[in-house]
């Protein structure tokens, strides 16, 4: 089997559609992020990656040789010295997996060591805190516990040059979102970068006196020392790791920002092969996972096959409608396995990641 052709669709729900094609009619497919009516400039740079760099790496290629494919796009290998970034290898990477579990009629879990569960609880994320009132951000906690979610988290989208600017209203929202939700329920809060390392201090035994779970990304993510006095200073997990790539960085995560929780994002950190390996070797540091997935959709289900293989992987897994277009389309697309059910995903057993596109919804949705 050979790689003949890598195609990518734009489409209207805010994504691209990645095809690798094979000379045994196989495809394998994936996400890639801003497939928008405009075409963002992270799908520009895709498509020139795709055409000066993955082509010329993949084509002709047995798509079986997923290592060797990784190393080529991400490390440069022999003469081909791409060294592409961690989130574009990601995306290529994510449909090699797809397609080899249609050559070998496994599902994506089974290929990577087997699944430790595909009953996966999720937990209802919802963003933009910087621009609403609680009572705003209540309501969109209310519409996830009426879905039947059990777990949330609040993100306040602050990012990194933005610090500081309102902790206080941020508290408040937390404090709201907190006493609606029942005793025990989980709750997590994204800072999104937006503290200094005081701030996040004061706000995070703030947050534990209410009852927090997880305190994500307090202060902006290559602070790696400041991000060590945080969680040396705090009894709530701290998590980071959604926007770095590639399992050395996730290292220096732990051993230089101690920092409790790893979530790796599935594009991010560099496709399933990376973050399974990321999976590893928390296991070893014995740091627990919680992957960055803030979607509906192909690379949602890539990111659930890998969680599922991780013997430790009890939290929830993250789920959010918001940056996935109309979700009626997307289970449209894609079938409505890609859709949870009261707060928790099923993984099948049907080849790859399970997704059952559909062709004339392709052709409705592309950006023309």
């Amino acid at each position: 089997m050979q790689i003949t052709d890598i195609t990518c669709t734009p489409l209207t729900i805010g994504k691209s559609l990645l095809r690798i094609v094979t000379n045994a009619r196989l495809e394998g497919w994936a996400e890639v992020p801003g497939g928008n009516y405009n075409l963002s400039s992270k799908t520009a740079v895709f498509e020139a990656y795709l055409e000066t760099d993955i082509k010329r790496a993949l084509l002709g290629e047995d798509p079986l040789l997923i290592d060797r494919h990784w190393e080529t796009l991400a490390l440069g290998r022999g003469e081909r010295m791409y060294k592409l970034p961690g989130w574009v290898v990601g995306v290529v990477d994510v449909a090699l997996w797809d397609l080899m579990g249609k050559e070998t009629g496994l599902p994506v879990h089974t290929l990577m060591g087997g699944a430790r569960r595909t009953d996966i609880p999720l937990y209802w994320s919802t963003g933009s805190g910087w621009r609403m009132q609680p009572e705003e951000m209540l309501e969109l906690v209310r519409e996830g516990k009426e879905q039947g979610y059990e777990s949330f988290k609040i993100r306040m989208d602050w990012r990194g040059w933005r610090q500081d600017i309102d902790p206080e209203k941020d508290f408040q929202i937390f404090k709201l979102v907190r006493e609606y939700l029942d005793e025990g329920q989980y709750l997590g809060f994204d800072a999104n970068n937006g503290y200094s390392v005081s701030t996040a201090i004061q706000q995070g035994r703030r947050f534990e006196e209410l009852g927090i779970d997880h305190f994500e990304e307090p202060i902006p993510h290559y602070d790696l020392p400041g991000l060590k006095q945080i969680s040396d200073a705090l009894d709530v997990a701290v998590s980071a790791g959604e926007q770095d790539a590639f399992r050395w960085w996730f290292e220096h995560l732990v051993l230089l920002g101690d920092v409790d929780i790893l979530q790796p994002d599935i594009l991010n950190a560099g496709g399933p092969s990376e973050v399974k390996r990321i999976f590893e070797m928390a296991t070893v540091l014995n740091k627990p996972v919680m992957p960055h997935s803030p979607q509906a959709g192909i690379n949602s289900m890539a990111s659930l096959h890998v969680y599922a293989t991780v013997q430790n992987a009890t939290r929830p897994h993250e789920y959010s409608e918001e940056f996935s277009g109309p979700i009626d389309d997307v289970a449209e697309l894609y079938g409505e396995s890609v859709i949870p059910s009261n707060g928790r995903i099923q993984l099948s057993d049907r080849p790859g990641y399970g997704i059952e596109l559909n062709e004339s919804e392709v052709e409705r949705l592309t950006v023309r």
